[in-house]
């Protein structure tokens, strides 16, 4: 295996966590060969900060970073700068940068199509498809008998502070995520959406709700995403209904919960026997515990293998501008007020 120098360019707050699941990637795991860790950021305090507390070394610009002869980088910068500092790196060097791939479509494109051109690996910090929840979630439904006629997901947490302004809205920041699992878990993707939203005093939906239809697999999706909550409550959560039974994933906690429907239904009408009866059905929780691992460390420990193999990572920049796709027709929805068709070619 040869030697790899990786970067990472932006280093705040998920910049800083790229970095210190890469530095223990460097001490632990002798078979990605990570030589040096090398912090980029325009704020040189904050820079010669995080390469100081994780033993990197820092440079302050772009131009630095490229005579540093650096051979993959992670991309952490807000989500408007995404084009301009990936197209710079691609030329030189395989990226991973942080969902969604970019603001747009035309700038998604231009990248994978720059990727393509340089033969350089594009990967997209699509984090949840190394969640180990959906893994095992996708292996169980591939086992399944009963084919799944529903799928539902709930991303709720705090938002970016109201002044920040390098910001997309809740779409292109959390509901890209269950978007893309729901697109994984079927292997199929959806070809019509309606969504409602409401957005904040500078243009921002802070609260989406997106109906899908899968209709190669006869399938709806409805997936909500929220910035309107307070700084402690937080959930993520998918749920995917069969015919006899849901199965539904806690993000977070990375626990599987199984709910068959009831055991037995003899009711005569009473409404005590009703719910008896409805209390009576099967549920059983599964946890993750004695395999859980850190999604972040898995996402960026895949991508350097996948650097050293020459091989496209399940994260490819493919998959990012098939999330971000379903993401901007939701929003387009939204504003029209409409069912909108999405065509793919």
């Amino acid at each position: 295996m040869v030697n790899v120098k990786v970067a990472v360019v932006g280093v705040g707050r998920w910049g800083f966590n790229h970095v210190r699941v890469l530095s223990e990637i460097k001490r632990m795991y002798d078979e990605v060969n990570l030589e040096e860790l090398v912090v980029v950021d325009a704020d040189r305090a904050r820079a010669k900060y995080v390469a100081e507390v994780f033993g990197a070394k820092w440079v302050s610009d772009m131009g630095e970073l490229l005579s540093e002869h650096v051979d993959t980088a992670i991309v952490a910068v807000p989500t408007v700068h995404h084009y301009s500092v990936t197209m710079k790196l691609l030329p030189h060097m395989d990226v991973l940068v942080e969902k969604p791939i970019a603001a747009n479509l035309e700038e998604a494109r231009a990248m994978g199509e720059l990727a393509e051109r340089e033969s350089r690996l594009l990967a997209v910090g699509h984090i949840e498809r190394f969640n180990p929840v959906v893994p095992a979630l996708k292996e169980r439904l591939r086992n399944e008998p009963e084919k799944v006629v529903g799928i539902s997901a709930q991303r709720i947490g705090p938002g970016p502070p109201s002044n920040y302004t390098l910001n997309l809205g809740v779409a292109h920041d959390l509901l890209v995520h269950d978007v893309d699992v729901a697109c994984y878990l079927l292997e199929s993707l959806p070809n019509q959406v309606l969504a409602k939203a409401y957005w904040n005093e500078h243009g921002l939906e802070t609260d989406i709700v997106a109906v899908y239809a899968f209709d190669e697999k006869e399938v709806l999706g409805e997936f909500r995403a929220s910035w309107r909550a307070s700084p402690n409550l937080k959930r993520r959560s998918l749920s995917v209904q069969l015919e006899s039974k849901t199965i539904e994933i806690d993000y977070i906690l990375q626990t599987m919960t199984f709910e068959k429907g009831l055991l037995e239904h003899r009711s005569k009408g009473e409404y005590s026997e009703i719910i008896s009866a409805y209390t009576s059905r099967s549920r059983e929780s599964w946890s993750l515990l004695g395999v859980r691992r850190e999604p972040l460390l898995l996402e960026d420990l895949h991508f350097l293998r996948c650097v050293q193999r020459k091989e496209k990572p399940i994260n490819s920049w493919e998959e990012g501008f098939k999330a971000l796709k379903c993401v901007v027709h939701a929003i387009e929805s939204a504003k029209a007020g409409r069912t909108v068709s999405i065509a793919w070619d």
